[in-house]
C-alpha cells in the first residue's frame, strides 16, 4: 500500500539545534538537513534514484525492527538479490540492522509510524550513498478493516514498513507460507513500488495499471498486484515468491533500471 503524504515534523528543529551546537561544520549541517527533507517526499518521488546510477552508486539500507520482531535473515537476503538484480547500483548494497525499543500499541497510525522513523532513522543520502529505511512495527495499521489488513505499507520516497505482528500471524502455520516467503514477498512488493511501480515514477511503456487499484498491476500472476500486501496474499503464496511481469521489468529499466 502506497501512501503519498505531505508532512512537516518539529523534530527538524531539535535536530538542527542539537547539530548548531555540536562540531559539525555549517556545510555539514546544510547537508544532512538537505538529505532528511529529500526523505520526506511522495512514494516514487526517488524511483530513477533508487534504479540507476546516475546519482547514487550504492545503497545504505537500513533495517531497524522492534524487539521481538527481526526479520528472517534469510528474508533480508533473498531481497537484496532480488534488488541487486534490477538497480545499477556497482558499489553494491550495504545492510544495516538495528533492534528499537517496542512501543507495545495495538495498531499504529501514518503519522505515529512516521515518527518512529523520524527519532530513530540514520540512514539518508550521503556523497554517493543512497539511504533507504525500513521498519518492523510490533503492532498493525489503524487503516485495517474487519475484512482487509495491511502486511506492510510503502509511505515516503525511501521508506516501507513491515507490520510485524501480522507477518507472524500469517505465516509458519497449516495453510499459510513460511515466515521468510512472506516477508520475502512484502518487502519486495514495497520496494517495487519505492521504485516506481505502478505508474509511480516509472512510467508505463504499455498501460497495465489496475483501474480499481491504483498503482498496482493489472496481472493477477504479477508481483505488483495489489493483493500482494494484504490478507489475501497468503493464499498466492504456498508456492514460489510472485515475480515481476514483463511490463513491470520493462518499467523499470526504462527508468534507469537494470
Amino acid at each position: 500500500m502506497n501512501r503519498n503524504f505531505l508532512s512537516t515534523h518539529f523534530f527538524l528543529f531539535i535536530f538542527v539545534a542539537f547539530l548548531s551546537t555540536s562540531c559539525f561544520t555549517d556545510r555539514e549541517v546544510d547537508e544532512r538537513m538537505e538529505s532528511i527533507k529529500a526523505a520526506k517526499r511522495g512514494v516514487g518521488a526517488s524511483s530513477n534514484e533508487i534504479l540507476s546510477a546516475n546519482k547514487f552508486s550504492s545503497i545504505d539500507l537500513e533495517i531497524q525492527y522492534m524487539e521481538g520482531f527481526q526479520p528472517n535473515q534469510a528474508s533480508i537476503g533473498t531481497i537484496v538479490n532480488w534488488m541487486e538484480d534490477l538497480v545499477n547500483k556497482p558499489d553494491g548494497i550495504n545492510v544495516r540492522m538495528k533492534s528499537i525499543p517496542a512501543v507495545g500499541q495495538e495498531d499504529y497510525s501514518l503519522d505515529e509510524i512516521r515518527a518512529i522513523e523520524d527519532n530513530n532513522r540514520s540512514s539518508y543520502n550521503s556523497g554517493s550513498e543512497l539511504g533507504l529505511y525500513i521498519l518492523v512495527l510490533d503492532g498493525y495499521f489503524d487503516e485495517d478493516t474487519e475484512t482487509e489488513f495491511s502486511l506492510g505499507i510503502s509511505h515516503r520516497n525511501t521508506s516501507l514498513t513491515l507490520m510485524g505482528q501480522r507477518i507472524l500471524e500469517n505465516s509458519g502455520r497449516v495453510g499459510k507460507p513460511s515466515k521468510e516467503k512472506l516477508e520475502s514477498t512484502v518487502l519486495e512488493h514495497e520496494l517495487g513500488h519505492l521504485m516506481g511501480l505502478v505508474n509511480l515514477g516509472s512510467n508505463m511503456l504499455i498501460e497495465h495499471e489496475d483501474e480499481e487499484h491504483d498503482h498496482h498491476c493489472d496481472n493477477s500472476h504479477c508481483l505488483m498486484y495489489w493483493a500482494v500486501e494484504t490478507n489475501v496474499l497468503y493464499n498466492a503464496v504456498n508456492n514460489d515468491i510472485p515475480v515481476l511481469d514483463q511490463n513491470c521489468i520493462n518499467d523499470l529499466k526504462a527508468n534507469g533500471g537494470k
